[in-house]
């Protein structure tokens, strides 16, 4: 039952489902589906009714298609866990017992399995019936028995006048009072495996003390995990201290008891688990406490996903709230709540100022602005805000990052809804005037070019007002004008923003600006609409900001785009698409190439599609803006176009919407009204392609899709229009029409696939579109022999697929030939053939020619004839090969004419390496000049030499591409001579690239250099002059080859320190501070990148290091160093090489040997140096709030406890990375709770 169910059975299930139900809607029959025997446990008449309607909700056509998709979609998801979730929240939602409730879902499951089994002969389905039976079967026993223990329980409990509840009858009590009908104890996922486990160890002790965020959600995320993990032991709920002090004088024994209710003391159940739980504010004394970290956010935005809620939608609500439960819980249940909090009460000016700002950082003019706002210093603010900031119901929160950490209010809209009132005049009017101040005050950022922001991001100087606070005090004004409806402050927002846009003069400052116009747009949209439309009037910096290439496709910033998310905004607003759209078209005629997907068509192709509506435009509008761009703007034809069905309409991407100011929303399409803007957008088009023959591939390309009717008309539309085509626009129209037919017949059993009536018709048109010219009509047969447009092709078959490809290589050979059979007969010039096939770029013009026309004979009036069309020397070039590889021509004879004809040097370079060359003395490059010996070899393709030649041909092959060719071509020769020769001959013109140029590489070289490398190290690695001399070798390959394929290298390093000191000694400063010179300057930049490869574990051969060996090495390299004055960085380097030890005998690192080392020349700055290299093994990894952090921090752990006692100095820098990698998970855990 575990592995996907398939797609079929599925259907079958909710078919059989559906059809039972149907069968039994009259009388109430449908309440036998549920119990045999008795009465069902609804009974009233009136909730009877109703409770019918919500089962047949529940198995409505639009659900069960919602059932399904999530049962084809969710690979192992299993039918009977959905079926009876669904049917327990509607059970569950009319106060229906949990014992009922569950037999109940059992009876019905039951009665539809036998429905399906009598009804249904679907074998598989027989199966997974069977299997199904069996699981529901021992699921409901289980369930059973454990529900009888926990009822039997409760009633002798109730029996002694003591009221408590079951882990079920708090879950229907949420799904009772949840807004959302899915919603239950599920919902409140633990989300702390370090909890977890701590948590499962304590659930025998007496007393188990739990602190979380909230009381509430604390208690619910625990009643959710003893649910998940515990359901063999009785949990029962207390809700009142009454219930609780009763419990006292039971003989109550072995359950676990939760107190859900404050007091200001509980007592101890004894003989029980008693688990107490607190929230964050309240004050919990005891010493072993257990803390439940705040559940990260995206764990809330995944639980609120499967309540139904769009991911747009969780995402907005857990921004909002910073997943906070108390603000989320208004969000979340129905009711209302009274409880003004002390903040409110006190609304004094330090409270009124964090709202103001919104959220804001310790930079400096942060801290002037919250100063001028609240009249009071930082410090005493910080410290009333305190009293605001660890409790169930915070007022701000405090968020850390690794932009930096900064302080903003817990829940905008609530804060905004309780304070909103209290903010006086004077105290706008100010915020007002701090707001421009702030604003208009650019970044340092943006004093460096805009390629060079990436890295400037790391050491420009930090902005006086960060962009925190900025952003925080626009959305201040969002919430003054807009949210809260403050309509005679909208006017002066509209003053203030317009008043900061104005400062923008220059591209740079429509950099800076940029990252906050979209929070600008939502604040005034008028006053943004208006700066962007004078723009396309007067350009001050936005269209070079557009035009902005800065940087790679990972290192520029696109600062446009932030204007393009503003102007979507605007897209869905009544007041403003109209204008807004215009201005997406203006800056879309510039023709700026966008390097990212982002740009003003990617909006318009959006707002144009047909079957889906993003903008505040109806059907009819849309449909006239198209029309009225097409006739005004040079790219509106394409975009409209590639909106045509079965364009580019199978993605669709949505715009950015306001956060907080309404947007009017789009009207739902009906499928007449998706079938009325493609006739319309198919119409426009046609009587706009004219005589442009591209426009009319396109629509040829989508008219398919349309009823035979539509596409009669177009065809007819067509064949008018190509009367005043030139020939060259009509026959790529017909030739089109050609490929189409042939497309939809090869791959007739296609679903696309037009039917054989529409593509007679096709034929028909084909036909009727005739060429002055009839030499264009024979162009078709250069056509690729891949898709060569056959009218009648033998349609594919997956089975057949080889023999079918065969049949129709055939009937392509049987059609060149009737057609150039025809062509001859007819006396059309060959001369204008090739002119036009050249002209149009087809692919195997020389091929087809010297294959067909030709008769595979070299034909003397076909070759001058290409020589003088081909200037680029292609098909010249297929037309000699063809005839070539059939030994049809003597290749020397040709490349004599082509040297009297032409000085196209590429063209015979190519032809000379057509040659297999046997014998080197009579090769045709021999006899040529040095131009183009230099062209031959250093050209990237592989050398042609023939298996006969002799060795000496090898050689002369290494000498010539020595000298004339590239670094990477002489390379690749090696890699593919390096069987033909002996390894002495390898090692020997292996060694010359050392006075070769590298800067020709391709990416291949580095696969060239390590193969050959990989040779000779296997061969001469125990050769110590040959090793040194492979070593210097990869050293000067440095850049090219990874540290592991510098093998010998690696040697010489391992065995002896000299070299490694040397590299030190160029690359740091001597203890003197010797003076820097420009050349050694250049020099240890040179060398840095090699060293810093350099990972290696000093004498270990084979995983094994010899503390003797080991000894010498490390007190030779200190020596080195005292000479080279740089004693002070023996700690650091020794330790950055000895984190790349072998494991030791035991299992655990590093090895014995230099653990002993270690422990002899153990200083901080050898800790410090060995805890950074071991951390920076561990290179990308992926971000899973500190989960994989804590498995590092506990296996560094008992990495250290294993040396504690032998070796305390290794062990002692073990620990150090494990407390780490323990802060690191924690924090990780923390910027998950805060951040996405």
């Amino acid at each position: 039952m575990k592995e996907k169910i398939k797609d079929t059975i599925v259907d079958l299930l909710l078919d059989g489902v559906k059809e039972k139900l149907d069968s039994v809607k009259e009388n109430y029959k449908w309440q036998k589906l549920f119990v045999s025997t008795g009465d069902f446990f609804v009974n009233n008449p009136d909730v009877l009714v109703k409770f019918e309607d919500d089962l047949y909700s529940v198995f409505s056509k639009d659900n069960l298609i919602r059932i399904a998709k999530r049962l084809k979609d969710k690979n192992g998801y299993d039918f009977s866990q959905l079926l009876h979730n669904e049917l327990y929240d509607l059970m569950v939602s009319y106060e229906i017992p949990i014992m009922e409730t569950e037999t109940y879902i059992h009876h019905f499951m039951q009665v539809i399995i036998n429905y399906l089994e009598e009804n249904d002969p679907d074998k598989a389905l027989e199966m997974f019936l069977g299997d199904m039976r069996k699981e529901i079967g021992t699921y409901f026993a289980t369930l059973e028995s454990k529900l009888e223990l926990v009822l039997k329980q409760i009633s002798k409990l109730n029996k002694e006048k003591i009221t408590t509840y079951s882990i079920a009858d708090i879950d229907a009590q949420i799904r009772r009072e949840t807004k959302y009908k899915r919603m239950g104890l599920d919902f409140f996922k633990l989300d702390d495996e370090q909890f977890e486990t701590r948590f499962q160890n304590s659930l025998n002790d007496t007393r188990v003390y739990v602190v979380g965020k909230s009381r509430e959600e604390t208690t619910y995320r625990i009643l959710n995990e003893l649910k998940n993990k515990n359901s063999e032991r009785i949990s029962l709920v207390i809700k009142s201290e009454k219930e609780w002090n009763k419990l006292q004088h039971s003989n109550l024994s072995g359950n676990i008891l939760i107190p859900f209710f404050y007091a200001e003391r509980i007592v101890v159940i004894p003989n029980n688990t008693n688990i107490f739980i607190y929230g964050e504010d309240e004050p919990c004394y005891t010493q072993n406490k257990l803390i439940l970290r705040k559940r990260t956010k995206r764990n809330i935005i995944d639980s609120l996903e499967e309540l139904g809620i769009d991911a747009n939608e969780a995402y907005k609500m857990v921004d909002n709230t910073h997943g906070l439960y108390v603000p989320l819980k208004k969000k979340l249940f129905d009711g209302a709540m009274y409880d003004k909090p002390d903040w409110v009460e006190g609304h004094s000016d330090v409270v009124i100022a964090a709202l103001l700002c919104g959220k804001w950082t310790e930079a400096t003019g942060d801290v002037l602005v919250f100063e001028e706002l609240s009249g009071k210093a930082y410090s005493d603010c910080k410290k009333e805000l305190g009293k605001y900031l660890h409790r169930e119901n915070p007022y701000i929160v405090s968020n850390n990052s690794y932009r930096g950490s900064n302080m903003q209010l817990a829940s905008v809209e609530d804060a905004w809804e309780e304070l909103d009132l209290y903010i006086n005049d004077e105290m706008w009017d100010k915020f007002i005037s701090l707001f421009y101040e702030v604003l208009i005050e650019s970044e340092p950022i943006f004093e460096y070019p805009f390629e060079k922001h990436f890295e400037a991001s790391i050491y420009a100087k930090k902005p006086e007002w960060s962009p925190t606070l900025k952003k925080g005090m626009i959305r201040t004004l969002i919430m003054r004008a807009y949210y809260r409806g403050h309509e005679e402050n909208q006017k002066q927002i509209d003053n203030i923003v317009a008043k900061v846009l104005d400062t923008i003069t220059s591209k740079e400052r429509w950099g800076y600006i940029s990252q906050y116009l979209p929070e600008l747009c939502e604040a005034s949209p008028e006053s943004v609409l208006r700066k962007l439309e004078s723009e396309i009037e007067v350009s001050q910096g936005l269209i070079d900001l557009f035009a902005e290439k800065g940087g790679d496709f990972m290192t520029s910033r696109h600062y446009y785009t932030n204007v393009l998310w503003a102007v979507e905004q605007l897209i869905q607003q009544k007041k403003y698409v109209a204008r807004a759209l215009e201005w997406l078209w203006e800056i879309d005629s510039h023709n700026i190439k966008f390097s990212i997907s982002n740009s003003p068509k990617g909006v318009l192709e959006v707002v144009f599609c047909a079957w889906i509506n993003e903008s505040a435009l109806t059907v009819e509008q849309k449909i006239e803006l198209a029309r009225n761009a097409i006739g005004r703007y040079p790219n509106a034809w394409d975009v409209i176009a590639s909106k045509l069905p079965h364009g580019t309409s199978s993605i669709c991407l949505t715009l950015n919407t306001p956060k907080y100011r309404r947007i009017d929303e789009p009207e739902e399409l009906y499928v007449h009204e998706v079938n009325k803007t493609y006739i319309e957008y198919l119409r426009m088009c046609i009587d706009t392609a004219h005589t442009d023959a591209d426009r009319w591939i396109k629509i040829l390309q989508h008219v398919n899709s349309y009823d035979i009717k539509i596409q009669k008309e177009v065809f007819e539309k067509l064949v008018l229009i190509c009367k005043k085509m030139s020939d060259e626009e009509k026959i790529r129209v017909k030739n089109e029409i050609r490929y189409e037919i042939f497309r939809h017949r090869y791959f007739e059993d296609a679903d696309w696939s037009m039917s054989e009536e529409v593509l007679c018709e096709y034929e028909c048109v084909m036909n009727k579109i005739v060429v002055d010219e009839k030499i264009y009509d024979y162009l078709y047969i250069f056509s690729h022999v891949y898709d060569f447009p056959l009218l009648n092709p033998i349609p594919y078959s997956k089975e057949e697929n080889m023999e079918i490809h065969d049949k129709n290589y055939i009937l392509r050979v049987e059609e060149i030939n009737a057609r150039i059979k025809e062509f001859k007969e007819k006396g059309y010039s060959i001369d204008r053939l090739i002119q036009l096939a050249v002209r149009e770029e087809y692919d195997v013009v020389g091929e087809v020619l010297a294959q067909f026309y030709c008769d595979g004979l070299f034909d003397e009036k076909v070759f001058c004839s290409l020589m003088a069309n081909d200037k680029e020397g292609k098909y010249v070039y297929d037309y000699v090969r063809y005839l070539y590889k059939k030994g049809i021509i003597d290749l020397s004879e040709v490349i004599e004419k082509v040297k009297s004809i032409s000085d196209n040097k590429n063209l015979l370079t190519n032809l000379i390496s057509l040659e297999f060359i046997e014998d080197y003395e009579n090769a045709l490059i021999v006899k040529e000049n040095e131009d183009i010996k230099k062209m031959y070899w250093s050209r990237n393709v592989r050398l042609r030499i023939s298996d006969k030649a002799e060795h000496r041909v090898f050689i002369w092959a290494i000498n010539e591409c020595k000298k004339y060719g590239s670094f990477h071509t002489y390379l690749e020769l090696l890699y593919d001579i390096k069987d033909k020769i002996s390894v002495q001959e390898l090692y020997k013109a292996t060694l010359e690239i050392s006075a070769m140029k590298s800067d020709v590489a391709s990416s291949m070289t580095d696969y060239y250099l390590k193969e050959i490398f990989d040779i000779l190290q296997q061969t001469f690695i125990d050769d110590d002059e040959k090793c040194a001399e492979l070593a210097t070798l990869e050293w000067m390959c440095r850049n090219v080859l990874e540290w592991e394929h510098m093998k010998c290298m690696q040697k010489i390093m391992k065995d002896d320190p000299t070299f490694y000191a040397l590299l030190v000694s160029i690359i740091y400063k001597a203890d003197d501070n010797e003076n820097i010179d420009e050349e050694k300057r250049r020099l240890a930049n040179k060398v840095y990148s090699g060293f810093d490869k350099a990972k290696f574990c000093p004498t270990e051969k084979d995983g094994e290091v010899i503390y003797e060996n080991l000894k010498k090495w490390i007190k030779k390299f200190k020596e080195l160093l005292i000479n080279q004055k740089q004693e002070r960085l023996f700690g650091n380097l020794v330790g950055r090489l000895l984190a790349y030890s072998p494991i030791g005998e035991d299992g655990y690192s590093p090895c014995e040997a230099v653990r002993m080392i270690i422990e002899e020349y153990y200083t901080d700055s050898l800790k410090t140096a060995y805890v950074v290299a071991e951390e920076n093994k561990r290179g990308v990894h992926t971000v899973d709030a500190g989960k994989s952090e804590l498995i590092l921090h506990q296996r560094y752990q008992k990495n250290a406890e294993a040396l504690q006692e032998r070796y305390p100095y290794t062990a002692d820098i073990y620990f150090a990375i494990s407390d780490n990698y323990k802060r690191e998970a924690e924090y990780e855990r923390k910027r998950a709770e805060d951040e996405w």
